[in-house]
């Protein structure tokens, strides 16, 4: 008695009145966010918008309020707080580890769902199973009149295993049910690889909507009015210029969907392209409120399939300028 009173009071290690003890998984995933958030100096607001989510969410993230369902949004949010490709893989290490430190009643895993429904398969079919705990015989196939077959087997059910799993181990259809979800549930983790949600993400988001019956009155082009534009999916933040060869910026697109009016050749991108759409900026940018918001947007930051986008017009004019 004595010795584990001792052990017990040693095992207690004290700083300050608290126990020390070691983060959770949910906490350690959590802390890593936070380390790489810190790295870039930016703001909750400033990440939420080129993520395309709440400023709520993100920082429930960050304080390991919740754990993110899929990688591919961490993947996403690495990528834009400049983490190289060992911190992202680091990352997805402390992101499987929280995801199965969490409690089954809020994680039902594959297990536990394959065992539900074999046990309401077992409970639809109460007759072909015995009492429970009662032995499951296996009846020999008929042989020859005459002579006698085999003995029977018995196949007792483990004696410290639960009601559920005893009537599991009686029913051969059961254990069959069992290893198909088994195959499937082990396929679906060697196919998957961290990245490519956000691959299929990226294809089903070239597309661009085409759009007839607008209204956007330009008035940098003297009341100019546009009845059709072209929605896609843009890089938010993205910057607009005063012309097609200039550098001065006019404004800027928060939006991860905007809409694009007409295009002009003008300046090489970075990805070497020539194509800049025309287009309304969400907010000008400090001293340049007069353009309202007006400017091009170079075909880089748009999400589409080719460029310049099939159908529209061309810009009359290579510039912003009224």
């Amino acid at each position: 008695m004595v010795l584990l009173l001792t052990f017990g009071c040693r095992s207690r290690v004290k700083t300050g009145g608290a126990r020390l003890t070691e983060p959770s998984a949910v906490e350690d995933l959590a802390a890593y966010i936070r380390q790489l958030k810190d790295k870039t100096g930016r703001s909750y607001d400033a990440l939420a918008k080129r993520l395309g989510v709440g400023r709520s969410t993100l920082h429930r993230y960050c304080s390991g309020g919740s754990v993110p369902p899929r990688f591919t949004f961490l993947e996403q949010f690495a990528k834009e707080c400049q983490a190289s490709h060992a911190e992202i893989l680091e990352l997805h290490r402390r992101w499987v580890r929280a995801q199965t430190s969490q409690p089954p009643e809020t994680r039902p895993g594959p297990e536990q769902r394959a065992e539900q429904s074999a046990e309401q398969l077992l409970e639809q079919r109460p007759e072909q199973h015995g009492e429970k705990g009662a032995e499951q015989r296996v009846e020999p196939p008929d042989g020859p009149a005459g002579s006698p077959g085999p003995p029977p087997t018995a196949l007792p059910a483990a004696p410290d295993a639960p009601p559920g799993y005893r009537r599991l181990l009686g029913s051969s259809r059961t254990r069959w049910v069992l290893a198909g979800l088994a195959v499937l549930v082990m396929g679906g983790a060697l196919i998957w690889r961290p990245g490519q949600d956000s691959r299929a993400s990226a294809e089903s988001g070239h597309s661009c909507t085409d759009r007839s019956g607008v209204k956007h009155v330009d008035a940098r082009q003297g009341g100019l009015v546009w009845t059709r534009d072209f929605v896609c999916a843009n890089r938010p933040d993205t910057p607009l210029y005063l012309s097609v060869d200039s550098t001065e910026k006019v404004a800027i697109l928060d939006t991860p969907r905007s809409w694009f009016v007409c295009w002009e050749f003008g300046r090489v991108q970075g990805d070497g392209g020539r194509v800049w759409y025309y287009t309304r900026g969400d907010r000008a940018e400090p001293g340049k409120e007069s353009w309202e918001g007006w400017g091009f947007v170079g075909s880089e930051h748009v999400d589409a399939a080719a460029h310049p986008l099939p159908g529209m017009p061309r810009c009359p004019f290579a510039s912003a300028s009224p």
